[in-house]
C-alpha cells in the first residue's frame, strides 16, 4: 500500500470559520492525490508510525457486483431538502428563483416558511441535493429507531444497496484492521442486529453531475453522528468523463481524485466536502456509516423511550 504523509495543518478553528457550510472551491486544497493503487493518507504528525489516518483509498473492489450496484445507483434520482449541513448556504437570489418570497433563516443553511395559518412552520428546509438516506435512524424528538421511508418504499433497491457493505467491510479490514475491529466491536455490542447491516447502520446515496442531473458539489460539513471508534466507508464509481468532484479536507489542503470502482475509508469527523464537478460524466457514491446514536445496548446505549422535553409531552405540538 502506498503511504502518504501530509505536511500541512491549517488548524480547525480558522478553517471551520472559513468553510463550514459553504461550497468548496479550488482554493481549499494545495494538492490533489489521484491513487492508482491502494493508498493511505495520514494526518500531519511526528512520523509515519505515530500518525492518524485521514483516508484510505482501496482500488478495484467490487468485482462481479460492480455492475449491479452501479446500475442500482443510476436508478436513484431522489433528492432531499433535509441535509442542511451538506447542501450549501441559503441565498436570497436562489430562493427568489424558486418562487419563495417569504421565508426566515433558521441557520445559514436552512430556512422556514409560513403555514396556511400564517405562522412559521416547525420544519426547517435546506437546498435540494441529490442525496437520499437508507437504513435506520433515531427520531429527533421521539428517540425511536426506525427504517427510513426510502428503504421501506424501495425494498428491492435497498437489498442491492446492502451488498455494498460486505465489500466495504473487506476493504476496511484490509486497510486498517485495528479501527475495523473497534467499529465491529462497537456495532455488535451496542446496536441491535435489526438496526444495522454488518458494522453499519445507515447508507447515503449521492449523485453528482454538472448537467442538472445531480448535485454540483457538496458543501463543507462534519458528519457529527458517525461512530468515533471507526471510520466511514464509501463506494465510488465514475460514469463518463468529468473533472473535479474531489473529496476534500480543507484543514489539510488535500483533495482526493478517487478512481472508478474504489472504496474510500475516511475520517468523516474532520471537516470535508466535495468540490464542483465539471464535464459530462456523473459521480456515484454511497456512504455507509455506523451512527452511534442508534446504540441501545451497553454503556453508550440509549433506550428508545422519548427523550428530552418530549418525554413529558403528549404530542409534538405540546412539545413545541
Amino acid at each position: 500500500m502506498e503511504q502518504i504523509k501530509l505536511e500541512t495543518d491549517y488548524g480547525f478553528d480558522s478553517i471551520y470559520k472559513k468553510w463550514n457550510g459553504k461550497f468548496l472551491t479550488d482554493e481549499c486544497y494545495d494538492q490533489i492525490i489521484s491513487p492508482t493503487e491502494d493508498t493511505a493518507v495520514y494526518k500531519p504528525g511526528a512520523s509515519l508510525y505515530d500518525s492518524t489516518p485521514l483516508v484510505y483509498i482501496m482500488c478495484n473492489i467490487y468485482d462481479e457486483d460492480n455492475d449491479n450496484i452501479l446500475n442500482c445507483l443510476k436508478t436513484i434520482e431522489d433528492t432531499s431538502k433535509m441535509r442542511a449541513n451538506a447542501a450549501g448556504p441559503i441565498l436570497d437570489e436562489d430562493m427568489k428563483s424558486r418562487g419563495i418570497e417569504e421565508y426566515r433563516l433558521r441557520t445559514p443553511n436552512s430556512y422556514q416558511v409560513k403555514t396556511k395559518a400564517g405562522k412559521w412552520g416547525l420544519i426547517a428546509y435546506a437546498n435540494e441535493i441529490h442525496s437520499v438516506m437508507a437504513g435506520w435512524k433515531r427520531g429527533r424528538f421521539t428517540g425511536k429507531i426506525e427504517e427510513s421511508g426510502w428503504s421501506k418504499d424501495n425494498a428491492d433497491k435497498f437489498n442491492t444497496i446492502k451488498n455494498i457493505q460486505k465489500y466495504n467491510e473487506k476493504a476496511f479490514e484490509k486497510a486498517d484492521s485495528k479501527r475495523y475491529i473497534a467499529q465491529k466491536v462497537f456495532a455488535e455490542n451496542s446496536i441491535l442486529p435489526e438496526h444495522r447491516v454488518g458494522i453499519v447502520t445507515t447508507f447515503s446515496m449521492n449523485r453528482y453531475s454538472d448537467l442538472g442531473l445531480g448535485s454540483g458539489g457538496m458543501s463543507c460539513h462534519i458528519d457529527s453522528g458517525d461512530n468515533e471508534q471507526g471510520m466511514t466507508t464509501m463506494c465510488h464509481f465514475r460514469d463518463g468523463d468529468y473533472d473535479g468532484a474531489y473529496l476534500t479536507w480543507p484543514r489539510y489542503g488535500v483533495a482526493i481524485n478517487a478512481p472508478h470502482n474504489s472504496v474510500i475509508i475516511a475520517d468523516s469527523l474532520e471537516l470535508h466536502g466535495v468540490t464542483p464537478i465539471r464535464g459530462k460524466g456523473t459521480r456515484y457514491t454511497c456512504v455507509a456509516y455506523c451512527d452511534r446514536r442508534l446504540a441501545t445496548k451497553g454503556q453508550l446505549g440509549k433506550t428508545e423511550k422519548k427523550i428530552g422535553k418530549v418525554k413529558d409531552s403528549s404530542s409534538l405540538d405540546e412539545f413545541f
